[in-house]
């Protein structure tokens, strides 16, 4: 029973990491359907900027996040500005190709501004395992990782539902001409998601940065796995990004306990192709079913 409960917390830690990662993809795509491939670059970049002025400059921890977000935030929105439109204006399948080269580029230039070195972020927290219950313990950390996915995704729920920016980001993941005649700002509204997209992608990266080791790498599988779990939730489906995190996250724990940590990356492959090939609008999502 133990044991069960131990992965059960450690399938849950990862999973809030794919939850607030793949939250941001599907801010992105659930309000312009658009798929950004660099997102776990956006996430390196924040989580690399924040390690930078906590440790190096050695300032407050909430300094270094704000700075982070910002950081992030200003990269994605001006890609966006000069690059992302530009391509969006002749095809949304060129700009599929251009987000996965965007995300070699990210990872090049931060190569050339960080190094290629590892580096470990000192935990927020005791780094001595809180033992819950016998034979039971938790990282201090993996409860904080937990608990600000569980903000994140309360926070954007809320803001997509309650507010009137939310709710014009609503409507134009419905409809964007309809949105264009009454009024609503299409150019404002993308700048905001992309903002929002890379600030969530920026939070995850520092939170969870005491877990991993920092480098320009660590934002290719972690981004993979988010995109993989919010296509098992429902591309686009806030609630299935946090609920195909959380699922993605146990199947790596108990895979790697039960049969192997070795393959543990290639549970989460296994679990693509079988929800591509079973159920491709994943979870919760919905049929698009076109009437001629």
């Amino acid at each position: 029973m133990g044991i069960v409960l131990q992965c059960i917390i450690s399938g849950v830690a990862v999973g809030a990491i794919y939850t607030m990662l793949g939250l941001s993809y599907t801010i992105l795509f659930g309000t312009l359907r658009v798929a950004n491939f660099a997102q776990g670059d956006i996430y390196m970049i924040g989580m690399l900027v924040g390690f930078t002025f906590y440790v190096n400059v050695a300032l407050p921890f909430w300094l270094a996040l704000i700075i982070s977000v910002v950081v992030a935030a200003l990269v994605l929105v001006t890609i966006e500005r000069f690059i992302y439109r530009q391509i969006m204006k002749v095809s949304s399948m060129y700009l599929f190709i251009c987000t996965i080269g965007m995300a070699t580029f990210l990872r090049s230039g931060a190569q050339l501004i960080f190094g290629t070195e590892s580096h470990s972020f000192p935990s927020l927290f005791t780094s001595v395992p809180i033992e819950i219950l016998p034979g039971v313990s938790v990282l201090s950390q993996n409860l904080v990782i937990i608990g600000v996915a569980l903000i994140m995704a309360l926070a954007l729920m809320l803001f997509m539902r309650k507010t009137k920016t939310g709710l014009a980001m609503t409507a134009m993941s419905m409809n964007p001409y309809a949105c264009s005649i009454v009024g609503v700002n299409k150019s404002r509204i993308t700048v905001l998601t992309y903002a929002l997209s890379a600030s969530m992608a920026a939070i995850a990266g520092v939170f969870s940065a005491p877990l991993f080791n920092v480098n320009t790498t660590v934002g290719a599988g972690i981004g993979l796995k988010a995109l993989i779990a919010a296509v098992l939730g429902g591309f686009g489906n806030a609630v299935g990004a946090i609920i195909g995190g959380i699922i993605l996250g146990l199947i790596e724990a108990f895979g790697s306990y039960y049969i192997s940590a070795a393959y543990k990356d290639a549970f989460s492959f296994i679990v693509l192709l079988l929800i591509l090939l079973l159920r491709p609008q994943g979870l919760l999502g919905r049929k698009n079913i076109t009437k001629v």
